[in-house]
């Protein structure tokens, strides 16, 4: 739907925030009315999504920071197991390179 709201224009940053080089807010206003919000969190995982009020973008912010330490020991869990199947596939035989 993002996509759908950008048009070819590059909207105008209304703001951008970076806190200690990692974490990272910016919001954008689109032509739509809606506001494009990037986030990249202290793990540096990225996300963008589009609101539409500024209000429901710091909602939202707050939401997706709070998340990261959650966020980050999901996806550490989740490579962690794939790591294991690579190497019960190399024990059986098979190999994926």
């Amino acid at each position: 739907m993002c996509a759908n709201l950008l048009g070819g224009s590059t909207p105008p940053t209304l703001l951008k925030i970076t806190i200690m080089n990692k974490e990272k807010i910016i919001i954008k206003a689109l032509d739509s009315g809606w506001y494009k919000l990037e986030l990249t969190d202290k793990y540096g995982t990225y996300v963008g999504v589009c609101e539409q009020t500024l209000e429901d973008c710091i909602k939202y912010a707050k939401y997706y920071f709070s998340g990261a330490d959650e966020r980050k020991r999901k996806n550490d869990s989740w490579g962690e197991c794939v790591k294991q199947l690579v190497e019960e596939d190399r024990k059986a035989g098979r190999s994926w390179e």
